[in-house]
């Protein structure tokens, strides 16, 4: 990884964060307008916001590692991975407390894509509304204190 690569990284990271502002805010409102397409358009918000944090991880693993593979299960190795400082190569981006709301997120995504005939849950809605403001709250600073631990080290 070079400077110019980081910086791209970078760039792209913050756009992912916009993202997921965006669609946390999307899906408050969803929520609060109530009703079951207004459910549905929170529920797909909510995997929306998961979509970019996940984009956001394959970067990086490409950026740094290159390859994922575990191909049935590279959701769950990808978030995992995400949350491991790999020494001499780079930095954790996601702290383990965040790790846990990531995958309720990430489970609820599988569900939601995957399922035939779902009823969606305004609580559960609710719960991972709460979860999507942790991540989406704590995401600009992960991603500058992962970029300046990133650059440690890099040839100039």
């Amino acid at each position: 990884m070079d400077r110019i690569g980081l910086q791209t990284l970078h760039d792209e990271m913050r756009d992912d964060s916009r993202i997921m502002h965006d669609a946390l805010a999307k899906a408050g409102d969803r929520l609060a307008r109530g009703g079951e397409i207004a459910h549905e358009a929170c529920a797909h918000q909510l995997c929306r916001l998961y979509n970019a944090f996940e984009q956001m991880g394959l970067r990086t693993a490409k950026a740094f590692e290159n390859h994922i593979d575990d191909e049935q299960g590279w959701h769950a190795t990808l978030l995992n991975r995400l949350c491991i400082a790999i020494e001499g190569v780079r930095p954790a981006l996601i702290p383990q407390e965040l790790k846990s709301p990531l995958n309720e997120l990430r489970g609820f995504r599988h569900v939601f894509v995957h399922a035939y005939d779902l009823a969606i849950d305004p609580d559960k809605l609710t719960l991972l509304l709460k979860y999507a403001q942790q991540v989406v709250g704590a995401f600009p600073a992960l991603i500058e204190r992962f970029v300046e631990r990133a650059a440690v080290g890099l040839d100039d």
